[in-house]
């Protein structure tokens, strides 16, 4: 008789090996940003920037007077980042806009890993440490775009790096501060950087019975500001100083430049930078900094940040060993009975990468995403394209008003025949000509004259703006095109 063995049928359990959870979360993070960068809007300034890059590049040489405007012509120009603006020329030229977002928002990234990198050299714990970068992130992310100043982001990232908790001179820096005084004015941040670190020193030489070599550490400062004359400029840009901080001119407020203004805390896009400091002091008091560097980085740059949003990013990387410091002292928290068991929190995690990896392939759909060759004109900062064809069709040498938030895309489209009246270059303009802008686009007393003395003969404008609707009465000006947003009226 044959029996027939009857064999228990086994589960088969699915499961993973255990999951490094904070290394899988640290690359869900930069992935999703680095694809919610390609979200970001088209910089007023990138415009100029790339006609400044072509500029240099056909000419070979770096302009030292004002060819863009017709209310400026001539005037001396302080060109302090040159090297970033033939930079985005080559690259927008060569691989198209969406590569050249994609480069600046890697260099981005590679500064968030530099700090990422140092607060584990601290010891802050691996999620404390993940955590500050995320928020750290979010602080910035509103100025992710294709601008000079994200190359400074990363080379202050390397300063910082190079800098907290060494006690002898980085000499390498020296070198680096000089090509970062052709990339841009950012550079006098990296100054300030280690003009702190020596204070930082000689105040602890004089507060404790520590030997410190204080006479290396100032020849290797007074090296950085040696090293910092080799630009083109030389020592103007430190000669004007006080005319590219915001906190010490009283004209920032005419300008009507947000970025230059402080940071007001009921707007969404500044809560971030609130929780930032937030953070920062709930964990210095509770954790305490003994860091004498460490604790200058975080009280400059916190009070630089709330005097001006421009210094908003900057403070992303500077309070971070301040905090990472402070956090030191956290320990992980160990499993609990009662939590999920290790499988479900590593499909946990997978299900998160996941997600994340489907966010990333769907930006790209998104109606305004920053992935073609040409940068987009639509979105959050709309540009008026129609009204620029227009311009370029029939008046293609013409004197254009409008606003500054546009000059640099009317002088990317009309240059060499065409100027404009303003842009985002305020410091060559200076606070009088915003004085005046302001009165004309607001449709104030005296407007008229002063639109017409300017040597304007066509504006394009905003229909929300009320010299929009002051013009459709004006004598001497003419409606030549209305789209569901803008206004292009010609003199005659």
């Amino acid at each position: 008789m044959v029996s027939i063995a009857l064999v228990r049928s086994r589960s088969v359990a699915l499961s993973l090996p255990p999951l490094d959870g904070v290394g899988l979360l640290t690359c869900v993070l930069y992935l999703l940003f680095f694809g919610f960068g390609f979200a970001s809007f088209t910089d007023p300034d990138y415009w100029w920037h790339l006609r400044t890059g072509e500029q240099i590049v056909e000419t070979l040489s770096i302009p030292r007077h004002d060819a863009f405007s017709f209310t400026a012509t001539g005037a001396s120009l302080l060109n302090h980042q040159w090297l970033s603006e033939v930079m985005i020329y080559l690259s927008v030229s060569w691989f198209g806009y969406a590569a050249t977002l994609g480069f600046f928002i890697a260099v981005t990234l590679a500064s968030f890993a530099l700090m990422q990198r140092l607060l584990l050299r601290l010891g802050t714990p691996r999620a404390v440490a993940l955590g500050l970068i995320a928020l750290a992130m979010l602080i910035s992310a509103p100025f992710w775009t294709v601008r000079p100043q994200l190359l400074s982001w990363f080379l202050l990232a390397v300063f910082l790096n190079t800098l907290v908790g060494r006690n002898k001179p980085p000499w390498i820096l020296v070198p680096v501060l000089a090509l970062w005084a052709n990339v841009h004015l950012g550079y006098i941040l990296g100054l300030g950087v280690v003009s702190l670190w020596l204070l930082s020193h000689v105040w602890l030489h004089f507060s404790s019975e520590r030997s410190i070599n204080l006479r290396g550490m100032a020849l290797f400062v007074a090296a950085c500001f040696g090293a910092s004359l080799l630009n083109p400029n030389g020592v103007t840009p430190l000669l004007e100083l006080v005319d590219y901080l915001p906190l010490t001119s009283g004209d920032v407020a005419l300008q009507g430049i947000t970025e230059l203004e402080a940071p007001d805390f009921s707007q969404p896009i500044h809560l971030p930078l609130l929780a930032g400091i937030l953070v920062l002091i709930g964990l210095t008091l509770a954790g305490g900094v003994q860091d004498r560097f460490v604790m200058l980085l975080a009280i400059v740059f916190t009070a630089l940040a709330l005097q001006t949003a421009r210094f908003q990013p900057i403070f992303a990387l500077a309070f971070l060993p301040a905090a990472g410091l402070a956090a030191r002292g956290l320990a992980t928290r160990a499993p609990k009975p009662g939590e999920p068991p290790r499988s479900l929190i590593n499909w946990g995690l997978v299900a998160v990468a996941a997600l994340a990896v489907v966010v990333v392939v769907a930006i790209p759909q998104l109606p305004n995403a920053q992935v073609h060759r040409q940068a987009n004109t639509d979105g959050r900062t709309y540009y008026p394209a129609q009204a620029l064809a227009w311009v370029q069709e029939e008046r293609p040498e013409a004197n254009v008003f409008t606003s500054h938030m546009w000059g640099g895309y009317f002088i990317y489209g009309l240059y060499p025949e065409g100027h404009v009246y303003i842009d985002g270059r305020s410091n060559m303009y200076g606070p009088d000509r915003f004085v005046e802008y302001r009165t004309i686009i607001n449709a104030r007393d005296d407007w008229q004259a002063l639109l017409e003395d300017s040597g304007a003969d066509t504006v394009v404008i905003e229909l929300t703006e009320r010299l929009s609707a002051a013009l459709l009465d004006a004598d001497g000006w003419t409606l030549a095109l209305e789209t569901p947003r803008d206004r292009v009226f010609v003199r005659g």
